[in-house]
């Protein structure tokens, strides 16, 4: 699937480092500069075409080189037409030109899909260096032009052609010079690169019986070893790193805590060591032919995605107890800003991951961004809902605000999240009817989130008892109902046992936000004399349930209820109920008429 998605990207592809526009803009400046006298510019110029040198190695050991189908299909049809024709002097010796032209060219691509091809964990500075010293020798065989035949004005017209190919051909060899100077630079710098591989797989011939020696057989065992040794010894090798990387475990207090960050890190290093192993394995059993540039790019991309999986483990663990102990330790760090920080290193590490994952893959970055952002403005206009909902299921991702299967509410809409997309999110109303919210909407809107809470269901009711109450009576009441709620086994208390924290990245974060608002724990208790109503005096009930369940909940609700009918009765009070009396002042006068 990953390959049809590369293939269907084709396109877009730009190289990071142009090799053949930076070779240009050397001989490009040694044509404009041929004839400086001044020290300054002369020191100037050399300044500048090291650092476009130093850009030239870092594209031949970046990013893989492209064959020029156009360039070769014109050296051919040129070397044809000069065997199978007989052209005049001048004709000859322009056609020769161009064709010692475009070998040159020919020459520098050649070189550079060599380099990028051979070089591997056991390529050799020697083995590069013969590669450019050989294309140095065949650019200076392609100066000989015949001329023979020629009149003087014919000869004057050609040698400014002449002129501009000496300082191409000139340039050509000045660059590979540095390169021979810095083959360094070009050559892949580890351990292995010192073992003499050749030397060692003549010995195993040596030793091995003579009617089995093979250099197959030889690259057969040195491959198996490096792999058993790497594979069965990763896990020491993985415990010796994890202890180098110890020392910031002086932050944290809790040894349990320190446990389970050192297993969440060992996971990436045995992965990095197993693909390291097989790597290795297999590089030795193609030696002495390169690895194939695909088969670099696919582990490279590994390494990639280890070492980022490394570098988020290391941060979640370490990097959140160094932030907590700076947030603990001074009071004037907010901690809202701590808390913003964590997440835009998040992200920074991800978008960094993808680019360089991007990068070695083939793609320019920057030449990618600016095509998207100068001719993807009109698509960006016309999908710009699409694009809207596409980047809120991004943004709803990472502020992680509700799970599928979580019960929310977001302005008119209420339910159970069923389904989260890339465009938009399914939600199962209470009444069985299914809605699709546009993840714009939900990422632009203030959601509830009735599922993040741990503890605490709100029981809150309002207890009218009537006016011919005594504020005796009234007292006891307030306090019979505080001790029942507070000797409640389902009533939430703020002593009640809390469970072990889930992941350690909870109990870091402890200094960084308050837990219980972050869990969802509540557990406040209020009975209180409330107010003074038209019909009746209220008492104000304000409890949490321990259990957030709707059914649990209302089972507890409703024992709190009866309990209190007890407790009311018990003090000889009454329930009030809404009511009005009628005061008449004065009766009227009815006189009595006998008829």
């Amino acid at each position: 699937m990953l390959r049809k998605i590369i293939f269907l990207l084709l396109p877009l592809v730009f190289w990071a480092q142009d090799y053949q526009a930076l070779i240009q803009e050397i001989v490009t400046l040694n044509a404009k500069n041929q004839n400086l006298t001044s020290t300054q510019e002369i020191l100037k110029l050399s300044a500048k075409k090291e650092r476009i040198y130093k850009e030239i190695i870092n594209s031949l050991t970046t990013q893989k080189p492209v064959f020029s189908t156009t360039l070769q299909r014109t050296i051919e049809n040129l070397e044809l037409s000069l065997k199978t024709s007989t052209p005049s002097p001048q004709l000859l010796a322009r056609n020769t030109l161009e064709l010692h032209a475009l070998l040159a060219q020919r020459e520098m691509q050649n070189l550079a899909i060599a380099i990028y091809a051979k070089n591997s964990l056991f390529t050799t500075q020697s083995q590069i260096s013969e590669l450019i010293e050989r294309s140095i020798q065949r650019l200076k065989s392609y100066t000989i032009i015949p001329t023979k035949g020629l009149t003087p004005a014919q000869e004057k017209e050609l040698q400014a052609q002449i002129a501009r190919f000496e300082i191409m051909s000139e340039s050509y060899i000045e660059i590979l010079s540095f390169m021979q100077t810095n083959v360094k630079l070009l050559t892949t710098q580890s351990v292995w690169s010192n073992i003499n591989l050749p030397s060692l797989l003549a010995w195993i011939q040596r030793v091995l019986p003579e009617s089995i020696s093979s250099l197959m057989l030889a690259k057969s065992i040195v491959s198996i070893s490096v792999f058993v040794i790497l594979f069965f010894f990763r896990h020491l090798i993985a415990h010796l790193i994890i202890k180098l990387l110890s020392f910031f475990s002086k932050f944290l207090k809790n040894q349990e805590v320190q446990e389970k960050i050192k297993h969440d890190i060992s996971k990436p290093i045995l992965w990095f060591l197993i693909i390291s192993s097989i790597s290795i394995s297999l590089a030795i059993l193609a030696f002495p032919k390169p690895a194939s540039p695909d088969f670099v790019m696919w582990v490279n991309a590994s390494y990639i995605i280890t070492l980022s999986w490394l570098a988020i483990s290391l941060f979640k663990g370490y990097g959140i107890a160094i932030l907590g102990s700076i947030a603990e330790k001074n009071n004037t760090f907010r901690r809202e800003v701590i808390n913003l920080l964590l997440k835009i290193t998040y992200f920074l590490i991800i978008l960094v991951a993808v680019l360089v994952l991007l990068k070695n893959f083939g793609f320019n970055i920057s030449a990618l961004i600016a095509s998207l952002g100068i001719g993807g403005l009109a698509v960006a206009f016309a999908v710009k809902d699409m694009l809207a909902n596409f980047f809120a299921s991004v943004v709803l991702l990472f502020d992680n605000s509700f799970n599928q299967g979580d019960w929310i509410v977001c302005g008119d809409i209420e339910g159970t999240v069923v389904e989260m997309g890339l465009r938009r999110t399914t939600i199962r109303t209470f009444d069985n009817a299914m809605l699709f919210v546009p993840n714009s909407l939900l990422a632009n809107s203030s959601v509830r989130n009735w599922n993040r809470r741990k503890r605490g269901r709100r029981i809150r009711m309002q207890i009218g008892v009537t006016y011919d109450s005594t504020p005796d009576q009234i007292r006891a009441c307030v306090q019979d109902i505080k001790t029942m709620l507070i000797n409640h086994p389902q009533i939430a208390k703020d002593g009640d046992e809390r469970p072990p924290l889930s992941h350690y990245e909870l109990d870091l974060k402890q200094n960084i936000v308050s837990l219980d608002d972050l869990l969802g724990y509540k557990s406040n208790l209020f009975v209180v004399l409330d107010e003074f109503a038209d019909s009746s005096i209220n008492i104000l009930v304000y409890c949490f349930s321990t259990t957030v369940n709707w059914g649990e909940w209302l089972d507890v609700r409703q024992d709190v209820m009866l309990k209190i009918m007890d407790i009311i009765a018990s003090h000889n009070l009454s329930f009030a109920f809404p009511s009005q009396s009628l005061y008449i002042e004065e009766m009227p006068k009815v006189s009595l008429v006998q008829s």
